[in-house]
């Protein structure tokens, strides 16, 4: 059975909101619950689950503690992983704090740029090891580094990924406009806002006019 890339987008939402619902005490939790707390439906939320093998009881539900560990496994959070970040302006530095910085499943040890100060700099305002792109594969196969975030631009943004794959890095973010050339070998998923707004653009103009927001078309008075 092939699995929905979708389900396993989703599958770090659920994850986040069993932590909320942990955090409440509560020990079971119904497929119901778990949905209407993302907007989905119990349905999708079952389906998402059984493409991994997730099962819950019909009376009591979901154990969530078990559940928890269970996404963690999939997603594999059950222990830390190493990354590293090609690019460390405001982009790729932004990204860094807001999302891995206290990630507890993974670790960036290190951020690459061109160009960057000697091998051994440490970057003042995140702490983390800054060197410049051409020690990316060295660094990256000794340290056995196995994923991969380009927040490069352009011509460096394919120079990173090729040096990733040299490296061995099997899976990689990137952020940058242009489409990437990779090899079968690794997964690379492009994160391009613009694409992502088009999309929010076409749907949102097609949504029933009594779920666009509230004075639309008309006097807001």
């Amino acid at each position: 059975m092939s699995i929905n890339p979708k389900s396993v987008s989703r599958l770090s939402r659920y994850r986040n909101a069993l932590y909320r619902f942990k955090s409440f005490n509560a020990p079971w939790i119904y497929s119901e619950q778990l949905a209407m707390s993302l907007g989905v439906t119990a349905a999708q939320v079952r389906k998402d689950f059984s493409f991994f093998g997730v099962t819950g009881k019909r009376k009591s539900g979901y154990q969530v503690e078990a559940l928890i560990e269970k996404l963690d496994e999939i997603l594999g959070k059950n222990g830390r992983s190493k990354a590293i970040i090609a690019g460390f302006g405001p982009m790729g530095k932004t990204l860094y704090q807001e999302y891995f910085m206290n990630d507890p499943g993974i670790e960036i040890v290190a951020a690459f740029d061109n160009p960057a100060p000697g091998n051994g700099s440490i970057d003042p305002e995140t702490r983390l090891p800054l060197m410049p792109l051409s020690s990316l594969v060295n660094f990256a196969s000794a340290n056995r580094v196995r994923y991969g975030i380009i927040a490069f631009s352009g011509g460096a943004a394919q120079q990173a990924l090729d040096f990733m794959v040299l490296a061995g890095i099997k899976g990689i973010i990137s952020l940058s406009a242009i489409d990437l050339k990779c090899p079968k070998t690794c997964v690379v998923n492009g994160i391009n806002p613009l694409r992502e707004m088009e999309n929010v653009m076409y749907f949102s103009e097609r949504l029933p006019k009594n779920k666009r927001g509230a004075g639309e078309g008309k006097d807001a008075r």
